[in-house]
């Protein structure tokens, strides 16, 4: 017999080496690198999935806290920020209406912090059933409600 009648009949020498040559090869660098990338993306935002709450919002949330990362709206309720004395820790509360959240931070807030008509979100988790909000992360938005330039100036 020669390589004809074995290509005929399907066992040719050559069809083992043709099984991942060309096209299934291909396909088989293709899955590889699909799931490599999905891979990557999954890896590079494991904690990006994050609840976003006001204050009021995170009151009347009826899921499960444990575990879970929030990020919550707020202003600060007036005379309610306590740094420890000698140290960074920061006890403060916020409020977004009718309802407040008691909170801790160790760290240094921004300037505009204290200023009332600042919008504060901060990034936490509830770490114990005391209600405390544990802080990682604090930013502010800007205030909007500046005096026009028009009745400064008159």
């Amino acid at each position: 017999m020669n390589d004809d009648t074995f290509e005929m009949m399907g066992d040719s020498p050559r069809s083992g080496r043709q099984f991942m040559g060309g096209r299934g090869r291909l396909v088989l660098v293709g899955v590889v690198l699909a799931l490599a990338v999905a891979y990557l993306i999954y890896a590079a935002f494991p904690g990006s999935t994050s609840y976003y709450f006001t204050v009021d919002e995170l009151a009347a949330f009826d899921g499960r806290f444990d575990g879970g990362t929030f990020r919550v709206k707020g202003a600060l309720v007036p005379d309610s920020f306590i740094r420890d004395k000698g140290s960074t820790l920061a006890n403060f509360t916020l409020t977004a209406g009718e309802q407040d959240l008691p909170a801790t931070y160790n760290g240094v807030v921004p300037d505009l912090f204290f200023n009332a008509n600042s919008e504060i979100i901060i990034q936490g988790r509830f770490a114990d059933s005391d209600g405390v909000f544990e802080v990682d992360t604090v930013s502010v938005l800007c205030p909007t409600k500046y005096e026009a330039l028009e009745d400064i100036v008159s």
